[in-house]
């Protein structure tokens, strides 16, 4: 029973200790949203949580040596935040550059591939922004934070209809009948299409299906086609250099 209580009481105390260091440290480095946590940020904040649990339950480790090691932590991420705001070249090594994913209408697919992004995390990013229509995109970009950022074709950015009072139409929405290369046969089927139509659809537009990376089609039969390895300038690719 002593043997608990002891346990329990060490804990406990550790447990408050490792919470108060914590929070003094966050306190020290700054608030920031866990969108706006760079890579490095997002490591060193995992760490300085290790540590803590450490320090909280390890009775063979002194109680001043995590905290040591939790404040030399949130010293490295104070500093590299000191020379990502002191220096470009810095912060192009610490924290990245933004990177085009769409350019002017066109998906960069060596930029999806750099990030280990495929079309399908990219769709999904853009229909948590509610953009559900590649082709009402001019430009997406990847932030350092992880966080897609979109700036849409001007006649589809959300204000400009509404501010001049002009009545719109609900949209449908959108099948991607090619993913990849490859024939995403129920949503052909769905929007009431066969391989045949497909076909035509793709070679009429002197492509392969193969060489296609994303086709969409809406209700109204309008199509958008997205095609691998589409080249920009090399200024633009390094647009945010």
């Amino acid at each position: 029973m002593n043997n608990f209580l002891d346990a329990t009481s060490f804990v406990i105390c550790r447990a408050a200790l490792s919470s108060l260091v914590i929070f003094l440290l966050a306190k020290i480095t700054g608030p920031r949203q866990i969108t706006q946590l760079t890579f490095l940020d997002y490591i060193t904040g995992i760490t300085i949580g290790n540590l803590a649990a450490e320090m909280s339950v390890n009775s063979d480790i002194p109680w001043y040596l995590p905290i040591i090691a939790m404040s030399l932590y949130t010293f490295l991420s104070i500093s590299a935040a000191f020379i990502t705001n002191k220096s470009i070249n810095g912060r192009k090594i610490l924290t990245g550059i933004p990177t085009l994913l769409i350019f002017k209408g066109k998906v960069i697919e060596k930029n999806l591939s750099k990030h280990n992004f495929d079309i399908n995390d990219l769709l999904t990013q853009l229909r948590v922004k509610g953009y559900f229509n590649l082709s009402n995109i001019e430009y997406a970009i990847l932030e350092t934070t992880g966080d897609i950022s979109v700036l849409p074709k001007e006649n589809y950015r959300p204000t400009i209809l509404k501010d001049i009072s002009v009545p719109t139409t609900q949209s449908g929405l959108f099948a991607n009948v090619i993913i990849d290369g490859n024939i995403m046969e129920a949503n052909l089927r769905n929007m009431k299409k066969d391989r045949k139509w497909l076909d035509n659809e793709v070679s009429s537009r002197g492509y392969k299906i193969k060489d296609v990376i994303l086709m969409t089609l809406d209700n109204e039969d309008n199509i958008n086609i997205q095609l691998k390895n589409q080249k920009i300038k090399d200024d633009e690719d390094n647009y945010f250099l």
